[in-house]
């Protein structure tokens, strides 16, 4: 969600954006392979999701246009990536839950480093994500229900 938006996947591969008095802006038709989980909106206007490749069985992050074609992905080794959020310079910081920690990717999807180890995290699931840039904060819903917050040195 911007700060006049809010992007909402739906299960049948579309992505749905809204402005502030809730009136649709953009419609994306994903791509029948992806199963879509969470969306947000890139600085450069495309999208970044987090979805299932149905075809592949396997989680990956891509990045498409408002037209729906995908520009970019990564699908290095993730255990289900429920949530992503995105930084003004369009790095991403993907919630790997399955594995239990936070990845950040640069704004092509290469994976930067591994910034949340699960020992960090008590061994818990990443759920949900929230990064407040000008604090440098990363707030981390768990799936037990607790947040965690972590200082995020400057990109």
């Amino acid at each position: 969600m911007t700060a006049t938006r809010l992007l909402v996947t739906s299960r049948d591969n579309q992505l749905m954006q809204f402005d502030a008095d809730g009136d649709e802006v953009t419609r994306v038709r994903l791509p029948h392979y992806m199963n879509p989980d969470h969306a947000v909106e890139s600085p450069t206007g495309t999208f970044i999701v987090s979805h299932c490749y149905t075809q592949l069985k396997q989680d990956q992050v891509s990045e498409v246009n408002t037209e729906g074609h995908v520009l970019s992905h990564f699908s290095g080794s993730l255990g289900f990536t429920a949530h992503i959020a995105v930084d003004s310079q369009g790095n991403i910081f993907a919630a790997d839950y399955g594995n239990h920690r936070i990845l950040l990717l640069d704004a092509q999807l290469a994976l930067r480093h591994v910034i949340i180890e699960g020992h960090q995290l008590n061994d818990k699931e990443p759920w949900r994500l929230c990064y407040m840039e000008q604090s440098g904060q990363l707030l981390v819903g768990l799936f037990s229900g607790r947040v965690a917050v972590f200082d995020v040195p400057q990109l």
